[in-house]
């Protein structure tokens, strides 16, 4: 018998993609019963999206059912980290940005501890912290 996961990944692609859009996620969902609301369906997909590029791939499918080793998971978890900070999507997490998410962790950071925090991982001195520079300052190396 196929893997499940995998199958369930093959038969919601209809356009043979290797990625799965929400429509095409949804459509596959509904037509195996889930009663979930339209909402449920746009936060499973925006969870499983790690690359953040409105897209699932088989590996983003798999970390989020749970079918890929740990490692992958730590990958998706520091990229997923990543993307809650760089509010605005542009690849990098300035000062602002970051103030901002220490803030909503009620974390009493004023704006120069938050610059002091991006200075320290900066290592381009591009004045922002790229995925790289996170990763390292935040979980102590890359993925």
């Amino acid at each position: 018998m196929a893997d499940p996961y995998r199958q369930f990944f093959v038969d919601a692609d209809k356009d043979n993609s290797g990625h799965l859009t929400l429509d095409e996620l949804t459509l596959v969902l509904r037509k195996k019963g889930y009663k979930g609301t339209d909402e449920e369906i746009k936060a499973m997909f925006g969870a499983s999206d790690n690359s953040g590029d409105n897209k699932i791939s088989l590996e983003e499918y798999l970390i989020a059912m749970g079918q890929l080793p740990p490692k992958d998971h730590k990958s998706a978890a520091m990229r997923s980290a990543f993307r809650a900070f760089d509010k605005d999507g542009s690849g990098s997490i300035d000062r602002h940005e970051l103030h901002a998410v220490l803030n909503e962790f009620r974390q009493t950071y004023s704006e120069a501890d938050a610059a002091r925090i991006i200075e320290l991982g900066d290592t381009d001195s591009s004045g922002s912290l790229d995925y790289e520079e996170f990763i390292a300052k935040a979980f102590g190396g890359s993925d």
